[in-house]
């Protein structure tokens, strides 16, 4: 985690304010060694300056080690604080994202509605043009009973046309009858006048 992160950069850390100088830790370990070795020298035969210089170093890199670490906490909280604000920044970005594709879809279904509300009534005018060209109902209805009323009327006059036909064929046949018995009646005259004036000749 952040905290062991942290822990390992303080131990391994070799990037300092001067090339090539200690890691905090280690300068810090150093100066407590020397702290150390001045007490004990101090304890055989000095005047115990070396020991205070000793313990006011390692006081001082123990400041500066707790400054650091100060530092080194603050820049932590501020990171941990702008991870909070990122992931809160992402999270309203990811909102308003998925608001924007929920509205696109909206759109898109209101647009497929229009298109299709749009191809109904291109539908319908078309169909409407093409009841146009045709008569309304009531005309046709009123024309066919005009027509109704002619082929009424022509049936008509045909039924009596028919029946003069058929009494002018009894008629005419009736004629050819007459002309016929005539024709014969004629003929036996004609014979009947033709035997006599024989019969007159042979007498004379």
């Amino acid at each position: 985690d952040e905290e062991a992160l942290i822990k390992k950069r303080l131990l391994t850390q070799t990037t300092t304010a001067r090339p090539g100088a200690d890691p905090p830790v280690k300068k810090l370990t150093k100066k407590y060694v020397a702290y150390v070795n001045a007490l004990a020298q101090d304890d055989g035969d000095g005047d115990g300056t070396e020991a205070e210089r000793a313990r006011e170093a390692w006081l001082k890199e123990i400041a500066l080690y707790e400054f650091n670490m100060g530092r080194y906490r603050a820049v932590a909280s501020a990171n941990a604080r702008e991870m909070e604000q990122y992931a809160s920044a992402s999270a309203a970005v990811d909102g308003e994202v998925r608001g924007t594709k929920d509205e696109i879809a909206a759109l898109k279904a209101d647009l497929d509605g229009a298109r299709l509300d749009r191809q109904h009534k291109e539908e319908y005018e078309a169909l409407r043009r093409l009841c146009v060209q045709f008569p309304s109902r009531s005309n046709t209805t009123a024309r066919l009973a005009s027509l109704e009323a002619e082929i009424a009327e022509l049936e008509t006059e045909s039924e009596a046309t028919a029946s003069k036909l058929d009494l002018r064929k009894k008629q005419f046949a009736l004629l050819l009858h007459l002309v016929n018995e005539l024709q014969g009646e004629l003929a036996e005259e004609a014979a009947t006048e033709a035997a006599e004036a024989d019969a007159k000749a042979t007498e004379e």
